[in-house]
């Protein structure tokens, strides 16, 4: 079903509410805007779309109740105080690990770290100590449990393993052992990621986590390997939160000289356009990223972009991601790498856990 233009001009007066709210607003059908709303608070969060487009959002006082909000903000507070338990515990045992994604974000780039949306909690752990922290939590009750829709080749992420789910079922770590997949993690090792690490007060806790050039690298290496898709809008919101909420300023240079040696800065030169499309002032992003794609790769992104405006009123095929891949994303060396290891996994499919687990269910 193709995107009306009524439907591209509400997706702008939003993300222009989102990422420039001191700007005059844009007219447009307000039933469209209440859509796309209702959307970007499906994708991030109703409390992270309360915070950041409360004039939005009041107009639909029954999706974003205040009692709505405060359970949301409820279940946020409960796995953050889960999570500084666990890593009490392991940080008592002496293994250095690192948080990463939303609760190292969410207390980083937001102002309220209860707004931002909680899930499975991501660490970073050095290889060598893999084996401790397993064995640690394991001696806790944690066991791994398979992924939702892990393909026929098995789980062929280099940098994390499948969840590890705690006894009672009600908490997940995601251990990584790398900051994420290849190539990031040739030009982001994981000992530049903890030597350049900061330490944060988590609700009391003593919690670290990686710098704020790396947290904004990880936002951008998300969004690119989720495809610019429906599940890179966190990633991208994490973003703009950073730069024009939290004024955060990232040392691009350094990030883009991080790129070139991994060899991943066609998906960061994606994400830099693609804020500036969203509304992201051009002077808080790097000229030397910013600028138009030649043909095809440009009807490429134009599709990227039109779907993030209209917060994916029509979802992308999976032909439509597979060809921004191809174009915005991955280099000819990434697909044959990522490709090896699928047909590697065919003959062999990839546990998904350190030596010497399991997975204990489905």
């Amino acid at each position: 079903m193709p995107i009306s233009t009524a439907e591209v001009l509400a997706g702008r007066a939003l993300w222009q509410a989102i990422s420039a709210p001191e700007t005059p607003p844009i007219s447009c059908d307000e039933t469209l805007l209440g859509e796309g709303v209702r959307r970007f608070a499906r994708k991030t969060a109703p409390t992270v779309a309360a915070w950041l487009i409360p004039a939005l959002t009041a107009q639909d006082p029954k999706r974003f109740s205040a009692d709505k909000l405060e359970r949301m903000r409820q279940y946020n507070r409960f796995t953050r105080a889960r999570a500084c338990e666990w890593l009490a515990l392991i940080n008592a045992a002496g293994i250095d690990v690192l948080a990463l994604k939303g609760l190292a974000t969410a207390t980083r780039f937001y102002p309220d770290p209860l707004i931002r949306a909680m899930g499975d909690v991501d660490l970073l752990v050095r290889p060598k100590d893999v084996g401790r922290l397993c064995d640690l939590l394991a001696g806790q009750g944690f066991r791994f449990k398979k992924s939702r829709n892990t393909p026929i080749w098995g789980l062929s992420s280099e940098s994390s393993f499948h969840p590890f789910v705690s006894a009672d079922g009600s908490f997940v770590f995601d251990i990584h052992v790398a900051a994420d997949d290849y190539p990031v993690s040739i030009g982001l090792p994981v000992d530049r990621v903890f030597d350049a690490a900061q330490t944060l007060d988590v609700d009391g806790a003593k919690i670290c986590v990686p710098s704020d050039d790396h947290l904004f690298l990880l936002a951008i290496t998300h969004a690119g390997r989720d495809k610019f898709g429906p599940d890179s809008l966190r990633s991208l919101t994490d973003l703009i939160v950073g730069l024009t909420r939290t004024q955060l300023r990232p040392n691009w240079d350094a990030l883009m000289n991080i790129a070139w040696a991994g060899g991943f800065i066609r998906p960061m030169r994606g994400a830099i356009n693609l804020l500036a499309a969203l509304g992201v002032d051009r002077h808080l992003l790097p000229e030397d990223l910013l600028g138009s794609y030649p043909w095809p790769a440009q009807a490429a992104f134009a599709g990227v972009v039109r779907d993030c405006l209209t917060v994916f009123a029509v979802r992308p095929t999976r032909t439509a991601m597979q060809i921004r891949d191809w174009l915005l994303i991955s280099s000819p060396g990434v697909l044959a790498h990522r490709n090896g290891r699928r047909l590697h996994g065919l003959v062999r499919p990839w546990s998904g856990v350190p030596d010497g687990y399991r997975l204990s269910g489905k």
